[in-house]
């Protein structure tokens, strides 16, 4: 039984989600900084947000990937 090939969407998918992820990260660092002498609470709601929203972009990145996995075992 032979592995299935990865389809070009794994490796797009991969690089986008490494290099969204990233700029999101330095994004979010970036504006944690203007935010910085503002209340502590207010910086832990920040991050706190910060920390989830990414979870939505990535996952539907993810099931995009995926879609190409079902349309190849398919065929």
């Amino acid at each position: 039984m032979s592995q299935p090939k990865p389809s070009s969407r794994s490796l797009i998918g991969m690089f986008v989600l490494i290099f969204g992820l990233m700029l999101y990260a330095f994004g979010a660092a970036a504006i944690g900084d203007i935010i910085e002498p503002w209340p502590l609470a207010i910086e832990m709601i920040y991050y706190l947000i910060a920390g989830i929203l990414w979870i939505f972009p990535a996952k539907k990145i993810l099931e995009w990937m995926g879609r190409g996995h079902k349309k190849e075992q398919n065929e």
